[in-house]
């Protein structure tokens, strides 16, 4: 789907506005696209999401988040909610909302390079741009390239919510430029045209799956 936008700004136009760090809309535009997605954990670096996980799975009640459906925010109608107070019972599905997604991130989202995977080029180098490059606050280009803020060099960027509802890996990515959404959408034409997998193929992952 292309949408023609009237009066929008022209890419130039744009440039310009994010040059100025001190402008409302370099505020209002980076604020926006931050809160779309993210490359870092909710609360922690790896090693302490992994820490957490390891205590987590030590309940026999846990339940794997990426087994499990999404669990909807309550429909609370306390006096704390009416009077616009915290309320508890909102505040611990919060908790549990980022636990979610740390424990999908944890095991969907974060990339390992393998010889015979991404590193099978005559580079040796990796195919899926890994590992990324960090930055601890997004900053501007001279030429109005945005760079994000990025904690966590083997995680791709992910929107909170998609991963909550979706519950598997997903990428989500600022396209700033032509070419950028034209490399997308040869992936993506590439990717749906490719052969479907035989029958019994998909009987061994499944098989797998399940074993797991």
């Amino acid at each position: 789907l292309l949408l023609w936008i009237e009066n929008a700004l022209t890419p130039l136009e744009i440039r310009d506005q994010l040059n100025d760090s001190n402008s409302e809309f370099n505020k209002s535009l980076i604020s926006y696209l931050e809160s779309c997605h993210t490359g870092e954990f909710i609360r922690g670096d790896m090693d302490t999401v992994k820490d957490n996980l390891n205590e987590a799975e030590s309940d026999p009640t846990y339940l794997k988040a990426t087994q499990t459906i999404p669990e909807a925010p309550p429909n609370c109608i306390c006096e704390e909610c009416e009077s616009g107070n915290q309320c508890i019972i909102l505040h611990e599905w919060w908790g549990r909302f980022k636990q979610s997604v740390n424990d999908i991130l944890i095991r969907c989202n974060i990339h390992t390079c393998r010889p015979r995977f991404c590193l099978n080029n005559k580079w040796k180098s990796c195919k899926a741009r890994f590992p990324r490059e960090c930055h601890e606050q997004t900053k501007v280009d001279e030429y109005g390239h945005i760079f994000f803020r990025h904690m966590e060099e083997y995680l791709n960027k992910f929107n909170k919510v998609l991963t909550y509802l979706l519950r598997c890996n997903t990428d989500v990515t600022c396209m700033q430029s032509g070419t950028g959404i034209k490399a997308v959408l040869m992936y993506v034409a590439d990717y749906i045209t490719k052969n479907p997998l035989k029958l019994y193929a998909l009987f061994d992952i499944l098989a797998e799956s399940y074993d797991k």
